[in-house]
């Protein structure tokens, strides 16, 4: 009787469990300094760790113009590909630029069939490099954390167009997709907080998967659709807003008046793309060729940049506006608005820094003969302006593909510990699906049955037991029918004995 009566409490605190408590999951991971060591060498980037197969690692990073997730192989730091113009890398020099490699031989290969039509932004950045957009794909395993996914993934094993292997958290994602079906997280979504590679105040950030992190927000979020169709000046690009200001201001640092200068105004909107793959500006053409101007005019030595073969020695991933320190004492700001009425401000620490790059031996050095702005020293490609991690160090950066939303917050500059909050909520009582449904009723029917029983059986139990004791116990049954009269009121006077007993 006791068993059934904990299988019934249980069976009903199961229903009522399934009916009002969820904890839809996320993953959290890491961003910042991508330091491992293999084969006696030690491998220095920037991005998320992720573990390839059974011992392999990565430093990959969020890249919005893949669907699929890229890994690079080992091929792409042969002879043939550790020339770029007229810089020649050491190998470990490009083993740190591309984040590692893993040996294409130690996973399951596979067919790159579909690899080009999921991945068009991929196969369009491709042609500049004249080479086979995916010669190799591999299904491996990927360790994010604790947990793995299995999945198809194209091998980079050529090219120049791209540094660290590529997480692709574009609009299909296979990753989000994957990751979703397993249960492990419970949204196509993600947020970022970018973190900063400044000089003077770097700082980690995070990814999350599946959601956001709370304590990096700071104020409310603007919303932004995502871009339908996706392409910016045959770029593509899902994650886009509209600039309707752009105001930068330089002070040569001697207490003359500075340079301001509106690039854009609200009668003239710009649309950039917000790809964190990329840590600078990217500008137009014309737009850049007016930056350099004015830094020349703040300048009284009349500065102008300088190419990578003034500082030998030091390989720069992601070439900026360099300039000789002790011409560029510059100190920046840039503000920026949105068409929806968004500011932010990029301070100078996070615009310009002392040069910094890979030695011989693939290990960041700083170069302090040289300052470098953040903003590419090459035109924005197919001329559509994108805006880096430089901008994302001041905001926090939350897709919300099911949606079709990007929301944009102000960053706490100082969170900690993340606090990863699922963008997919418990269902309510009127979308329960039809499973939820089928248990819950199937659970309370059988809290019926078993309550039921208990009740039947226990009354039974009693009854048996109280008509047994009836009839082994004659006198008792002659006190139960006789006159119960007391002698007296008090509550403790003994009862008068029958008549029969009197006599």
């Amino acid at each position: 009787m006791f068993r059934c009566t904990v299988l019934a409490i249980l069976t009903l605190q199961t229903c009522a469990s399934i009916a009002r408590s969820c904890s839809p999951p996320t993953i959290q991971l890491s961003l910042g300094n991508c330091t491992f060591s293999v084969s006696k060498q030690t491998v220095q980037s920037w991005g998320i760790l992720l573990g390839v197969g059974r011992s392999e690692q990565l430093c990959g990073m969020v890249s919005t113009v893949v669907n699929s997730t890229l890994l690079q192989s080992s091929e792409i730091c042969s002879e043939r590909w550790l020339t770029i113009g007229n810089v020649t890398m050491t190998p470990a020099q490009c083993r740190s630029r591309r984040g590692g490699f893993i040996t294409r031989d130690n996973l399951d290969q596979t067919s790159t069939n579909g690899l080009n039509d999921l991945n068009p932004g991929w196969v369009r950045f491709m042609t500049t490099d004249k080479v086979t957009p995916f010669e190799y794909a591999a299904k491996a395993a990927l360790q994010f954390r604790d947990e793995s996914i299995t999945m198809t993934t194209g091998l980079i094993t050529q090219g120049q167009q791209h540094t660290t292997s590529h997480i692709g958290l574009g609009e299909q994602s296979v990753l989000l997709e994957s990751f979703k079906d397993a249960g492990l997280i419970g949204f196509t979504s993600w947020g970022l907080n970018s973190g900063s590679q400044s000089y003077l105040l770097p700082r980690d950030g995070s990814l999350v998967l599946g959601g956001f992190d709370e304590s990096s927000v700071h104020g409310p979020f603007f919303n932004y659709s995502i871009a339908k169709p996706n392409m910016l000046n045959n770029r593509p690009c899902p994650l886009q807003v509209h600039v309707t200001g752009m105001t930068l201001k330089i002070s040569d640092g001697n207490g003359t008046t500075p340079i301001i200068r509106d690039f854009y105004s609200a009668a003239n909107k710009l649309s950039v793309c917000l790809e964190p793959y990329d840590n600078l500006f990217r500008l137009p053409y014309p737009d850049l060729q007016d930056i350099i101007t004015m830094f020349s005019n703040a300048s009284a030595e009349k500065a102008t940049p300088v190419d990578s073969s003034q500082y030998q020695g030091l390989y720069n991933l992601e070439p900026g506006l360099v300039f000789p320190s002790s011409v560029s004492n510059f100190s920046l700001s840039l503000e920026i608005t949105m068409d929806n009425g968004q500011t932010v401000i990029i301070p100078s620490h996070e615009l310009i820094r002392p040069l910094r790059g890979l030695d011989t031996n693939g290990i960041q050095i700083v170069d302090t003969r040289f300052n470098e702005v953040q903003i590419y020293s090459l035109p924005a490609p197919e001329d559509g302006p994108v805006f880096g991690k430089a901008f994302l160090s001041q905001l926090y950066l939350y897709v919300d593909f099911e949606n079709s939303m990007i929301r944009l917050a102000k960053q706490n500059l100082e969170a900690n510990t993340p606090l990863p909050k699922s963008s997919a909520s418990c269902p309510s009582k009127t979308t329960l699906s039809k499973t939820d449904k089928g248990l819950i009723a199937v659970g309370v029917v059988l809290a019926v049955i078993v309550t039921t029983a208990v009740l039947y059986v226990t009354y039974r139990w009693l009854t048996k037991r109280w008509s047994g004791h009836v009839l082994h116990n004659p006198a008792h049954t002659e006190l139960r029918v006789g006159t119960n009269r007391r002698n007296d009121a008090s509550p403790t006077a003994p009862l008068d004995p029958p008549n029969d007993i009197r006599d």
